[in-house]
């Protein structure tokens, strides 16, 4: 009888422990040297110039004892307290992980094209920088024309006539007039309408006889790209580009001192290309480098040995 009554206090303990008995809740891990890592990143790297927001966050890789404050420097071609306000330091209170302050565009009335702005870390105290850091953040003018948003991004006016290393619109047949194109490029957060746009070159220009006018409705998507070419049969997806070939058949450009104006349907010039600086006979096109916000290279110069990239960025990858 004793050994059932001192089996069940036994198992009764057992129970008590499995059910009853409390451990302390696991702490973080939470670290006293100072040595945190700080990330710093935005919520959108565009911004309207019209009442645009957007966050500036900057993050912790573990708990920090103490708190952590993160100064920045601000650089680019817009100003702050001018075309934005921004608060130049975020503290991370101890004990978390993230904090973030708003940046706030300014709206003005000035006909300007986009401007950038680039926040780097300045200075971290109570942690440390994960390596040399930057965020760019395009500020879009709502006050000139399209606000600078469409650009040329890419032109072939000299295909190379080896062969068919400048078959640039895919039909696999080499055609000066047919293989030569323009691209442009959608630089904003928003559709834009180019339908009746119209592309001259500078005899073109002048005698008031567009080389090409855009189709009907034809829309850029947000960061996509559009293609006009000079005309043959266009083959191939272009980085899923909106593409056309010219409605004369022939863009015309000449390899030496040509200008391209393109106008929107109201006859207001948007975006020029001038030819006259570059080289006579690349037989390559030129791109920017790096794309969108570079200054035109030969491509065949570029580390990827490309002679073209019509519709996708200049390594042939998608935008």
């Amino acid at each position: 009888m004793t050994h059932f009554k001192t089996l069940g206090l036994l198992l009764s303990t057992v129970l008590l422990c499995l059910f009853g008995c409390k451990t302390e809740d696991v702490k973080p891990i939470i670290n006293t040297n100072n040595n945190s890592l700080v990330k710093l990143s935005v919520s959108s790297n565009t911004l309207s110039e019209d009442a645009g927001v957007t966050q500036l966050i900057v993050s912790l890789n573990e708990l920090s004892s103490g708190d952590v404050k993160v100064y920045f420097k601000f650089s680019g071609t817009a100003s702050n307290g001018v075309d934005y306000t921004c608060n130049d330091q975020i503290t991370i209170s101890a004990g978390s992980l993230q904090n973030q302050s708003s940046l706030l565009s300014i709206q003005d009335t000035l006909k300007e094209s986009n401007e950038t702005i680039v926040i780097s870390i300045d200075s971290v105290v109570g942690g440390l920088e994960d390596g040399s850091q930057s965020v760019v953040i395009t500020l879009e003018d709502d006050d000139s024309n399209l606000g600078g948003n469409l650009i040329i991004n890419e032109v072939l006016y000299d295909p190379s006539n080896n062969g068919l290393e400048g078959d640039a619109n895919g039909d696999g047949v080499y055609a000066q007039n047919e293989d030569e194109f323009i691209e442009f490029f959608n630089n904003s957060s928003k559709p834009i309408n180019i339908g009746g746009f119209k592309i001259y070159d500078a005899t073109g220009l002048t005698n008031r006889v567009p080389r090409h006018v855009v189709a009907s409705g034809t829309i850029i998507a947000p960061n996509k790209a559009y293609v006009v070419f000079g005309g043959g049969t266009l083959t191939g997806i272009f980085g899923n580009a909106t593409v056309e070939k010219s409605t004369t058949g022939d863009l015309n450009l000449n390899n030496a001192g040509d200008f391209i104006t393109v106008e929107d349907s109201l006859g207001l010039v948007v975006v020029t290309f001038d030819i006259t600086p570059l080289s006579d006979n690349p037989n390559e096109s030129y791109t920017r480098d790096p794309d969108i916000t570079g200054g035109f290279v030969q491509h065949g110069g570029l580390s990827n040995g490309f002679k073209f990239s019509p519709g996708t960025r200049n390594n042939r990858t998608a935008f």
